[in-house]
């Protein structure tokens, strides 16, 4: 595929237990067949918080989505595959823990933020609703005139919840910072 995901087709097994051990963020997919209770090809998607998996599910043909574990879909992956699994990478949910220390600014005026695309939220399958709203409520104060400094004073979240999520915004393709 492209240079943006990761090849996972030595085995479901296998990749799950490496993804754990580097605590990747991003979902598993790959197109399966004789998956147990979903009739033809299917596509399979296996989410991963930190290595960690956080939901998995099956889409079959008519785009109709089953839960199903990812237990399953290794069994499934060992006896019929392995089957051609790649990880695009997500990036990290923010922490909700207090970040050790805060970045000193200087007095210049700190880098402008301005949104370059739309940000889908369904694509956060792992996030918790109170991250998704931490994120939104940054993304919607960007506005192209604020700096780095104001978006912090002016958003109701703590600066270093405010810089993370800003952090995540850029990973996520959303925004650029000028």
């Amino acid at each position: 595929m492209g240079k943006e995901h990761i090849d996972a087709s030595v085995g479901l097994r296998f990749s799950l237990t490496l993804f754990e051990r580097y605590r990747k963020n991003g979902v598993l997919r790959a197109e399966l067949q004789h998956v147990p209770g979903v009739r033809g090809r299917c596509k399979g998607y296996i989410q991963l918080v930190e290595g960690k998996v956080t939901s998995s599910y099956v889409e079959d043909r008519e785009g109709r989505r089953h839960s199903i574990s990812a237990t399953i879909l290794a069994a499934v992956d060992d006896e019929r595959g392995p089957f051609d699994w790649q990880l695009a990478p997500l990036p990290a949910p923010p922490s909700t823990a207090k970040a050790v220390h805060t970045f000193e600014h200087a007095t210049y005026n700190t880098p402008v933020p301005k949104v370059i695309a739309p940000l889908d939220l369904e694509l956060l399958r792992g996030w918790s609703a109170k991250q998704k709203l931490m994120l939104s409520t940054v993304y919607e104060a960007i506005d192209s005139r604020k700096d780095i400094e104001s978006l912090k004073k002016e958003v109701p979240l703590q600066a270093n919840v405010t810089e993370e999520a800003l952090r995540v915004l850029l990973s996520l393709g959303v925004i650029a910072i000028n």
